[in-house]
């Protein structure tokens, strides 16, 4: 395991020496280019995924063909699709790699062992959870603003700088071009 997950989740809550030995040997590396889709709408998803470096965006096309960006992953973060981590449960939304990344991934089989074989398991998984929760609810907080107050907030949480306008505007339900002037009067 990278020392950047033990980092990550030992700052959740302690883990024990075991559970750490678990994890290092379960987890796979790899390196995945820009463009790469790391689960497709649909599809059954059976990893999760641990953000080393790069950045990742999840979308879905609405009824009328619109893009709709719900969420963006970048370092040391955890890639959860949507409704969670179930066995067999299909994705609702394509996640796509927006940079070349380095990811640790774990399989879904390995996790549900470990919810058997380690205590701390239960309570790590809720706090994972939580702060993917308090994601979604970040996203539903700028969607409620005006977008000339919503894009500075967005800058203030998000890497605005490694994101592709239209991504933004999609995230934040705005044109592209609406927040194309936006940006140029900041500026």
């Amino acid at each position: 395991m990278d020392t950047n997950l033990n980092e990550y989740l030992s700052a959740l809550m302690p883990l024990s020496s075991e559970f750490k030995n678990y994890l290092h040997k379960s987890a796979t590396r790899a390196d995945l280019p820009k463009g790469t889709i790391l689960l497709q709408s649909g599809d059954k998803f059976s990893q999760t995924f641990f953000v080393l470096a790069g950045l990742i965006k999840s979308r879905y096309f609405d009824e009328d063909g619109k893009q709709v960006v719900t969420r963006f992953w970048k370092e040391n973060e955890i890639v959860l699709p949507k409704g969670g981590f179930m066995e067999n449960m299909e994705s609702l939304e394509d996640i796509i790699l927006l940079e070349d990344c380095k990811l640790l991934s774990i399989h879904n089989k390995q996790i549900e062992f470990a919810y058997h074989a380690f205590s701390e398991t239960y309570k790590l998984g809720r706090k994972i959870h939580f702060k993917d929760s308090r994601k979604q609810y970040q996203r539903a907080a700028l969607l409620v603003l005006p977008a000339v107050k919503a894009y500075p907030a967005f800058c203030q949480h998000f890497p605005c700088n490694r994101i592709l306008l239209q991504d933004i505007a999609y995230f934040l339900n705005i044109r592209p071009y609406t927040l194309s002037r936006i940006r140029a009067k900041r500026k």
